[in-house]
């Protein structure tokens, strides 16, 4: 190809990719609540050793489209089409003056020029340890997804409270330095979307029971498998420290309970996995 031809292509294209781009304009995610719109309170009560992250917002448009992409399985099923326009921004919650409370108010309806819907939400927190073999180490928590839009069984009213529990699990290494910690939760619930009449409140409470910590040490004899120790002594052996374990959920619900009666958690066998 001749450099006249090549500078002649390289024209070409650049005018089909500016008329592309001109074709699909920026979409407009300005926001402009109406008078009556809802409005969301969300509350997060933490402890001390819990810092909530700033929350993911995800807002979808009534009004604006986007181009973007879609597939479904092979090439003959993929491709790009217009769908609702979405947008996405972080916002940090406020802390409330002596307290571990933090709080932000969010717009359901976030109206502008298209029309703005919230349709999800999600947040996570930091935690510190405060455990002896890993204390001052930080790690942040899974992701709690909400989803916020019209669906037959959605929840239709708001002033919710939801609690969010774990329990550490301390991996010990031969040498104490590269101990490590995981939070495990007693398994998340199946999470409702909500569609509220009217605006209302969401409290999420995020407790981790720093007194229940399960140990977890590699078996020398199998490098898959893990000896614990539960927090009132049992021992075990498993492939999966703490995940959906009876015995640790039960401590747990008895602590939150405000019992120390921990041998009513007998019943429930320790994990002992020996494959």
């Amino acid at each position: 190809m001749t450099p006249i031809r090549r500078i002649s292509l390289l024209v070409f294209l650049a005018c089909i990719t500016g008329s592309s781009r001109a074709e699909e304009p920026e979409v407009d995610t300005r926001q402009s609540p109406a008078a009556d719109a809802r409005w969301l309170t969300l509350i997060v009560q933490a402890e001390n050793d819990i810092a909530p992250q700033p929350v993911s917002l995800e807002y979808q448009a009534g009004q604006c489209t986007e181009s973007r992409s879609y597939g479904v399985g092979g090439q003959s099923q993929s491709g790009r089409m217009q769908m609702p326009a979405l947008h996405f921004e972080k916002i940090t919650l406020s802390k409330q003056t002596s307290s571990q409370r933090y709080q932000a108010r969010i717009a359901l309806d976030a109206g502008g020029s298209c029309q703005w819907k919230l349709v999800g939400l999600s947040t996570q927190f930091k935690y510190t340890s405060q455990h002896a073999q890993t204390k001052g180490q930080e790690l942040l928590s899974q992701r709690i997804k909400i989803a916020f839009a019209d669906r037959k069984n959605a929840v239709r009213k708001l002033d919710v409270l939801m609690r969010f529990q774990y329990f550490p699990v301390i991996y010990l290494a031969d040498n104490p330095a590269q101990n490590s910690i995981k939070l495990q939760s007693g398994g998340f619930p199946d999470l409702p979307s909500f569609d509220p009449a009217e605006s209302g409140t969401l409290m999420l409470q995020f407790k981790v029971f720093n007194d229940l910590a399960m140990t977890a040490r590699v078996d020398p004899q199998n490098p898959y498998l893990y000896l614990t120790t539960y927090p009132d002594g049992a021992t075990g052996a498993t492939t999966s420290a703490g995940v959906m374990d009876e015995r640790m959920i039960c401590l747990m619900q008895t602590r939150a309970a405000g019992s120390t009666d921990l041998q009513r958690c007998n019943r429930y066998a320790p994990v002992n996995d020996k494959r």
